[in-house]
């Protein structure tokens, strides 16, 4: 009897971690990505408890966690850098974003996967077949769109979409660590902070001893602010004790490499059709606000593949969406409701803040995700697989 097989468009987060989880449960996987090559973001992602427990469902957190470092504080500060909330950050790590993907690809080839890079998908119907930009048609059992927030086979499915444009943005980069600030990982232990100003904030986090995460976030008509390369004098007005950190920002970046992206938001009336299933930001993306549009990626990556493997394709999606969606859909709305923030007086914002680190209440809404644990996790039975 021939093997189940599935075809995958997106080599991201969730098209990796489905083709792995279905590999290992006995189907045949090919994935397929645009990009000519491994994509190559220079970001790293803070990765929360349940990320880490899907890559350790599929043998890899060992191998993932060699390129990041624990984060053990979380702090915001505001415009005058006084504390606004202290917490322990809950067991997350900072990790290179090209890390991860780079490690979960050598696993899913490890595994018989075959990853197809240059290779462009048009579109896809719920008859299981993905269509490639040459017109060819490739069937499946089952096809899985991981193509991205901007997804044109979402689009060619006719799922009805929601996509709302948020208020704000952000940079991403990375720069290098002083030996002042690794420093300060001895005495009080890694951490991310991140400092507001108006409506603008500054998000720092170490991902080892010698590389800074650093994303700058402002509103969308903030035109000063969104420009890269970066105005130094823009963003050391609003905080003037980083001046030092903006001009290293200036001097060590490929602005090249650098883009403001407006965070959005993207709700599906239906997360599949027929034998189609939608997956990753496709599906729901998310402001990074929570740390948790690649954690929801990954669980509902995961967990699709537990359903398939264990249900027929038409049951197994339909059993999926119902399983995953109220989490994913809890996590949009308090990363909505922590965003809101950005155009909180700063008196009221701080206050905020403050509740966030007293009220177990609130504390558990947002921290809800992070804690969770994703379907097809067995600590009793997982193993990494050592890089063998």
């Amino acid at each position: 009897m021939s093997k189940p097989h599935a075809e995958i468009a997106g080599a991201g987060f969730a098209g990796l971690v489905a083709g792995i989880a279905l590999a290992e449960r006995g189907w045949s996987v090919r994935i397929h990505d645009k990009s000519p090559q491994l994509r190559a973001e220079g970001f790293a992602i803070s990765t929360q408890p349940n990320a880490l427990k899907v890559l350790e469902a599929i043998g890899v957190r060992d191998r993932v966690l060699q390129g990041g470092m624990k984060i053990l504080r979380r702090e915001t500060r505001d415009r005058n850098d006084r504390p606004t909330m202290i917490a322990g950050d809950g067991g997350g790590y900072r990790i290179s974003r090209q890390h991860i993907v780079a490690t979960l690809e050598d696993r899913a080839r490890q595994l018989g996967v075959d990853v197809e890079f240059g290779s462009q998908i048009a579109g896809a119907d719920g008859g299981g077949v993905l269509v490639t930009s040459a017109g060819r048609r490739l069937a499946a059992d089952v096809v899985i769109v991981a193509d991205g927030i901007h997804s044109c086979i979402r689009q060619s499915l006719g799922i009805p979409a929601v996509v709302t444009n948020h208020a704000d943005g952000a940079m991403r980069l990375m720069v290098s660590r002083t030996t002042t600030e690794a420093e300060q990982d001895v005495r009080a232990g890694p951490m991310t902070c991140e400092r507001w100003s108006g409506t603008r904030r500054i998000l720092t986090s170490p991902c080892s001893s010698k590389e800074l995460y650093v994303a700058l976030s402002c509103l969308v008509h903030d035109e000063l602010a969104k420009r890269i390369p970066l105005d130094e004098a823009t963003w050391s007005g609003s905080f003037p004790y980083l001046a030092d950190l903006f001009k290293r920002i200036g001097a060590e970046t490929d602005w090249s490499a650098v883009r403001w992206v407006q965070f959005k938001t993207v709700k599906l009336k239906r997360w599949s059709l027929g034998r189609a299933a939608i997956v990753g930001d496709a599906a729901h993306a998310m402001p990074p606000n929570l740390a948790q549009g690649a954690g929801c990626a990954m669980m509902n990556a995961l967990s699709l593949a537990v359903s398939l493997a264990s249900n027929p394709v038409s049951d197994a999606l339909t059993a999926w969406e119902a399983q995953e969606r109220p989490l994913t859909e809890h996590t949009q709305r308090w990363s909505r409701i922590y965003g809101s923030l950005t155009i909180w007086p700063e008196t009221l914002r701080s206050n905020a803040f403050a509740a966030m680190g007293k009220i177990k209440w609130i504390r558990r809404r947002y921290q809800r995700t992070a804690n969770h644990k994703p379907t097809g996790y067995n600590p009793q039975t997982q193993a990494d697989d050592g890089g063998n």
